[in-house]
């Protein structure tokens, strides 16, 4: 199944490491059909699903909200299959050009696009309501296949692996070496993905690197869970995201598995829009990563910086990422 989800990838190794100048390592893994780190997981997502209902007989509509990369990577993953229609909600204005042309040109017979009003946090708000009435989910076999889908974090596991491998300077060591992992991010999918590689052993240093979009980011530095006054456009548009679902995931992890804790927590977010983490919880998310804030101007410097020195282009997206390791660096962090 996992071949068949990789086997249009450009890559041989389907992921690649580029080693560039100052110990800086991308990994990329953009090298799917969309040319978005989706295809990776939302490709073998698509064949798990295929083949349980094949083997159950169901048919299923996959219901998608996105900033864009999600919606034309879940399209690709699986246009023509005949268990899963898809409809993909796209905020109209608020993608790429190229994203939105991903979207609305797959003539399938089980691909629906449909332009919405809004941005993307505004448009999860239907779409959490729908997956709230389990009458009409039953009724209607719907499902999702944003991060939110457990299956897509578990293969994004792999990726902190496999950076680690490649980068570790020697695995016969003991205690084996740290790596730190810099991962933007707007939902946090990734970035549990990485938690979770942590806590089953995994030496990384996790830094998480959002846009002005900078929920996490104040959230790991003072346990301020709020949101900001409305969502900004920025360069790296996939990241322009509020409500990072998947920190609930982080929470429960780093609290013990306290479910209702952390339900709690969410609740009083979803009621407020507004909540202070508790001291241990902050205490525990500032040992599990540390985090920063990138702006335009950083991010295009950060861009015209890595082309200057390694001849290497990166998408506003990973030189959010990258930024923060030019200031380390700067500052002779090690």
């Amino acid at each position: 199944l996992i071949d068949r989800a990789f086997h249009r990838f450009r890559h041989r190794e389907v992921v690649h490491l580029s080693r560039l100048r100052n110990r800086l390592n991308v990994l990329e893994l953009w090298h799917g059909v969309t040319y978005a780190f989706k295809d990776l997981a939302l490709g073998c997502t698509a064949q798990f699903l295929q083949y349980f209902l094949e083997k159950k007989e169901k048919h299923v509509t996959v219901v998608v909200g996105t900033s864009g990369d999600t919606g034309s990577a879940a399209i690709e993953s699986v246009q023509g299959a005949k268990n899963v229609d898809i409809i993909v909600l796209l905020p109209q204005g608020h993608c790429t050009k190229i994203q939105e042309l991903q979207m609305t040109t797959v003539l399938r017979k089980n691909v629906h696009v449909f332009g919405v009003e809004g941005n993307s946090d505004e448009l999860d708000e239907p779409i959490k309501a729908v997956f709230a009435d389990v009458a009409f989910v039953k009724k209607h076999n719907l499902m999702s296949l944003n991060s939110i889908n457990w299956s897509r974090v578990l293969v994004q596991m792999a990726h902190h692996f496999f950076a680690y491998f490649q980068c570790a300077s020697s695995l016969d060591t003991y205690p084996l070496p740290p790596v730190e992992v810099v991962v933007p991010t707007g939902a946090a999918g990734n970035l549990a993905a990485g938690c979770l590689a942590q806590k089953m052993g995994l030496p990384i240093r996790l830094v998480v690197a959002v846009n002005r979009n900078d929920i996490i980011h104040r959230t790991v530095q003072r346990g301020d869970f709020s949101l900001s006054k409305a969502v900004e456009l920025t360069l790296a548009s996939a990241m322009d995201i509020q409500v990072p679902y998947n920190m609930e995931r982080i929470f429960w992890l780093l609290s013990g598995s306290d479910s209702q804790g952390t339900r709690a927590l969410m609740e009083q977010f979803e009621r407020t829009q507004s909540t202070s983490l508790p001291k241990e919880l902050h205490d525990k998310l500032s040992e599990a990563m540390t985090s920063e804030s990138v702006s335009d101007e950083a991010i295009t410097r950060t861009m015209s910086r890595c082309w200057e020195e390694n001849q290497y282009l990166l998408c506003p997206h990973s030189a959010v990422a990258v930024s923060y390791h030019y200031q380390q660096t700067d500052q002779q962090q090690p």
